[in-house]
């Protein structure tokens, strides 16, 4: 009962804005949209994929069959609603297939430019710049070591061997050049 009179009172209201506007819907197919508005959100959200416009095609809905002629000859006026709003549905979907036919579609991953950032390409630079001036300031010895190990990837053996020094100098020399270019990056 409460519920009937909850109808009636918003029924009311609506008819009474829709007097507002000049518009002259039937009683019965405002009430009916009422009992059936919920629904009809749950359609058209399913349909479009989305809350927002399934509000908005749900309002539609309602300023379609605001605008009713005769809403006399209507036998399931449940049907009319869903038949309303399934046309809207369609009609949404359909421009948005327009429009995105028309704008070659949404970006995808093919579009994107994989390049970096021009100020990703300079900040890279004055790193490279840096690193360089970090390491040219090491002792000659450790850049040596150094720059075999990281650059050429020759193993502390064969660093060794090269440089007619033990395996235990060239580790030494790395862990220097390590701790100093550490100390310049903190």
């Amino acid at each position: 009962m409460a519920i009937v009179y909850l109808i009636l009172q918003a029924n009311t209201a609506i008819e009474g804005i829709i007097s507002l506007m000049n518009l002259s819907p039937e009683p019965g197919l405002s009430a009916h949209f009422l009992l059936h508005q919920k629904d009809l959100m749950q359609f058209l959200t399913f349909k479009v994929q989305c809350a927002e416009t399934a509000a908005d095609l749900t309002q539609e809905t309602y300023l379609r069959i605001a605008h009713h002629p005769d809403p006399g000859n209507i036998e399931n006026i449940r049907a009319y609603l869903f038949r309303i709003a399934n046309n809207l549905a369609l009609d949404y979907l359909r421009s948005q297939t327009r429009l995105n036919k028309r704008d070659a579609g949404p970006v995808t991953e093919d579009f994107t430019c994989h390049q970096p950032e021009p100020d990703a390409i300079v900040s890279d630079h004055q790193q490279l710049e840096f690193l360089e001036r970090v390491i040219y300031d090491l002792p000659p010895k450790c850049r040596e070591v150094f720059l075999m190990s990281r650059v050429e990837n020759k193993s502390y053996t064969e660093i060794s061997n090269e440089l007619g020094i033990s395996p235990r100098t060239v580790e030494s020399h790395m862990r220097k050049a390590l701790e100093q270019i550490r100390k310049q990056f903190d």
